[in-house]
């Protein structure tokens, strides 16, 4: 009997499913982003892996700066300001340019 078999033998009795890997260049990939909207490509998509991933505070849809509340953009060029008086003072510069 070969190692192999004695291995295979082994694994099985322990409770572990022995079978041949799928080809991993056919998984599905997603991108998952950091908190800090920080991209990271072509991670495995299968249901473990993605449970895992958003479990660590991944998310799959980039974080968007728009939705936050209290931010003020400018009409003309689209330009966000935390606070009104930023927003005033920046209207000033386009009026500026005319």
């Amino acid at each position: 009997m070969s190692v192999d078999m004695e291995l295979r033998r082994e694994l099985a009795r322990q409770g572990f499913a022995l079978g041949t890997m799928k080809n991993l260049e056919q998984q599905p990939k997603a991108t998952y982003y950091k908190a800090d909207g920080t991209p990271l490509p072509n991670l495995p998509a299968d249901p473990r892996s993605m449970k895992r991933y958003l479990a660590r505070g991944f998310t799959l849809a980039p974080p968007c700066s728009a939705v936050v509340p209290g931010l003020l953009t400018c009409d003309i060029c689209g330009k966000v300001c935390k606070a009104r008086i930023g927003l005033i003072a920046h209207r000033r510069l386009h009026r500026q340019k005319e």
